[in-house]
């Protein structure tokens, strides 16, 4: 990041607006630092690793890229060229100082935790990757599984199910979100056989012969019009998780015509053989050969386009992507882990949140279903007339938990004494006993409020200026995030390069006992992707299907139409036909846990909030809130204008040179170092957007940048450095009780 960063301008333009350099300086300044950012815009584009880095997450820059190598580092800075430089450093910053998955510019590896061993032990293998896999997104497996299901050889080998939020009762289908639906008999039949593991030749020979249908044709036509209302899903419906590729193989080895397996194998091979020499190409020009073979292919096969979503985070807009392990080993010791204690008044204010969620839900979802039970006339109340009238309580505009979390801001405010510190104090400091005990008087909980609250995920930076300097005691921590009542682990991509993810799974079953409800998302839930799926599943889980969604597990599988809502001495809960019971907030626990999720990203919610250090961890970054009104940034017009108006910003609000800058319009926070013009100028670029999307009021809040490269302790066998984390899970001690 210190090619783009020009301290000497930085320093001019602070002397011009103190009265000390006048604005002629200032232009000789400005003029070389263009200089100087030509040459390093140009010197990443003609890394390789940098442009086979692009190739992997998004080829449409290569253009920009290629650009910026054919004009040279001295190119003319016009319009197009202010465009690539953008693009350049954007991509530029978030895998230099982000410590996002990406590929192999965002490798993880697993590490041990010895609580009796040395304080840091690193090993470093020969090269970068220990592992790497390629994975299709799910979209475009789901196209191939389309396309195959189109060709009339394979009807007959085509699994059907119900609909995952469906349920039939005789010749009723009940739907979760309109009128029960009367059936023909044959139609019932029908219904009542597609499970999901039986085939359309399967049933339609079941149902002839038995004579609930005269001629197979009318059992596909019956077949048809169900899943054209939406009652059916037919064809190859594959899970959003990293096992769907292997799941279609099996079901098209599993067709017993032999001409139609065949060719369906061999269409499938080839989208697969083109993924493969995407995996094994070892340089940019090969990959992005490759990569347009693959997207070549993948048109021919299914007649699709290659590509989806452009500009949208998380989005999935490539074929396949990568993911890696590093080929490292670090062993971490009891001083690091002592050090995290500064932890304990976060997590045990995190219990105090959940369990005052789960009492205002609770308190909530009981009014709800008196309601419905009072105007039904029964004490048996279906969930399903619950789950669509308590999605407001979950995702509307006066939700419970709100009050929750401003009175979690609040005791934290108050905790802390942020409102009597002096303005511009830049830190505070307690030791985890002094802070331990205000929040046990704060956050007074002996549980928490539901049974996966219980779990934290911390992202825990290490900041030293290298392994020796850590090993020999000279570091501190920083949280990075807390992920409240969240398993970070359960998401699939954590399966990747860990020795034993049986072992894994099964602890977190140890930790989690009894029986979750796990909702099956839509494919189309916001920030759900196969890599994301949940993969820890307990040997009693279940999922709920609420809503049409793919690749439901027919073990594990309640519809929400399956489930009745009764008061009982411990309050409500959701039963099955067939005994099985669960609290009704369990069954809520996942949206629940949005509520909770990031709440700690709004801690010391005022205009300055100064850093919070615990004993040697860093609990709070120093952070700056305003609003793009208010800052002034978006009004200004001019590169060089743009620049001298940041540096002002900065030098008034007394903000570091680097920070991370978040605007609430979008997802995920930019870096931005003041002394750079193109992160400056990037930063007035965000802002004009949200104003654009969300007008002068949207928030923006400004985090110090910590660890900044100096920290950067890793560093491989050639001594290149590189950023980390470390991601831990935290088990709250004790049980929420209602699982």
């Amino acid at each position: 990041m210190a090619a783009f960063a020009a301290p000497e301008l930085a320093r001019t333009v602070d002397r011009h607006l103190e009265g000390s350099a006048g604005a002629d300086r200032v232009d000789e300044a400005f003029a070389a630092a263009m200089t100087g950012l030509g040459r390093a815009v140009h010197d990443v584009c003609a890394d390789p690793l940098f442009r086979q880095a692009v190739t992997w997450q998004n080829p449409g820059v290569l253009s920009s890229v290629a650009g910026v190598l054919r004009d040279g580092p001295t190119a003319r800075r016009n319009e197009r060229r202010r465009r690539r430089e953008e693009i350049v450093a954007k991509y530029w910053q978030r895998y230099c100082t982000k410590n996002d998955t990406i590929g192999f510019f965002g490798p993880m590896s697993w590490s041990t935790v010895d609580n009796g061993g040395p304080r840091l032990a690193v090993r470093h293998g020969p090269a970068l990757v220990r592992d790497a896999a390629v994975h299709f997104e799910w979209w475009a497996l789901d196209a191939l599984a389309a396309h195959l299901a189109t060709d009339d050889r394979l009807r007959p080998w085509l699994p059907v199910a119900r609909q995952p939020q469906l349920r039939l009762e005789g010749r009723r289908l009940v739907w979760p979100n309109r009128p029960a639906q009367d059936l023909t008999a044959g139609a019932a039949a029908l219904v009542a056989r597609c499970d999901g593991r039986r085939r359309a030749g399967e049933l339609a020979a079941e149902l002839t012969g038995a004579g609930t249908f005269r001629r197979e044709a009318d059992v596909y036509a019956q077949l048809d019009g169900l899943t054209a209302a939406g009652a059916l899903r037919s064809g190859f419906d594959l899970p959003m998780d990293l096992g769907a590729e292997r799941l279609l193989r099996e079901l098209l080895e599993g067709i017993g015509d032999t001409g139609a397996r065949a060719w369906a194998l061999e269409t499938m091979d080839r989208l697969c053989g083109a993924r493969d020499t995407v995996a094994a190409a070892t340089g940019p020009d090969e990959l992005a050969s490759a990569m347009a073979a693959l997207e070549e292919t993948f048109t021919a096969v299914t007649g699709r386009d290659a590509r989806r979503r452009p500009g949208e985070t998380y989005a999935s807009r490539t074929l396949c992507h990568l993911d890696t392990v590093r080929d490292l080993d670090v062993t971490i010791g009891g001083d690091v882990l002592a050090r995290m204690a500064g932890l304990a008044p976060l997590l045990q204010s995190a219990r105090w949140l959940t369990a005052r969620i789960a009492e205002v839900y609770t308190a909530a979802l009981t009014g709800l279903y008196r309601e419905l039970a009072a105007d039904a006339g029964s004490p048996h109340v279906p969930l399903r007339e619950m789950w669509f009238m308590a999605q407001a309580l979950v995702f509307g505009d006066e939700r419970p938990a709100d009050p929750v979390v401003a009175d979690f801001l609040d005791r934290w405010t108050e905790v802390l004494g942020l409102a009597d510190v002096p303005h511009g104090t830049a830190e505070l400091r307690f030791t985890a006993e002094e802070l331990g005990a205000r929040t046990a008087r704060a956050f007074p909980a002996d549980r928490p409020g539901w049974s996966e609250a219980r779990v934290h995920s911390p992202d825990v930076h290490l900041c030293a200026a290298d392994a020796d300097a850590l090993a020999r005691g000279d570091y501190t921590l920083v949280l990075g995030e807390l992920h409240i009542a969240s398993a970070a682990f359960d998401t699939q991509f954590f399966a990747l390069g860990h020795p034993e993810p049986q072992a894994l799974r099964d602890a977190l079953a140890a930790d989690l006992p009894g029986s979750r409800v796990r909702l099956l998302l839509p494919h189309d839930w916001p920030r759900h992707c196969s890599r994301n799926a949940y993969w820890m599943h307990g040997p009693h889980d279940v999922e709920l299907g609420f809503a049409p969604a793919p690749g439901a597990d027919p073990d594990r599988l309640v519809p929400v139409t399956d489930l009745t809502v009764e008061d009982g001495p411990d309050g409500l809960v959701a039963r099955t036909d067939d005994g099985r019971r669960w609290p009704v907030l369990e069954v809520f626990a996942n949206m629940l846990g949005l509520q909770a999720f990031d709440t700690w990203k709004l801690a010391g919610a005022g205009g300055h909030t100064p850093r919070i250090t615990v004993d040697d961890l860093v609990l709070v970054r120093r952070t700056w809130r305003t609003t793009v009104g208010a800052g002034g940034l978006a009004d200004v017009t001019g590169e060089q204008q743009r620049y001298v108006a940041a540096r002002r910003w900065r030098l008034a609000a007394d903000m570091p040179e680097q920070v991370y800058v978040r605007v609430a319009t979008d997802i995920k926070p930019q870096f931005v170092d003041f002394t750079s013009p193109v992160y400056v100028r990037l930063l007035c670029t965000m802002l004009r957007a949200a104003r654009t999307k969300g007008g002068d009021d949207v928030e923006v809040i400004v985090t110090e940048a910590l660890p900044t490269a100096e920290h950067a302790w890793l560093a491989d066998g050639e001594g290149r450095r590189y950023s980390s984390e470390l991601r831990l899970q935290i088990i709250d001690p004790e049980p929420s009780g209602r699982g």
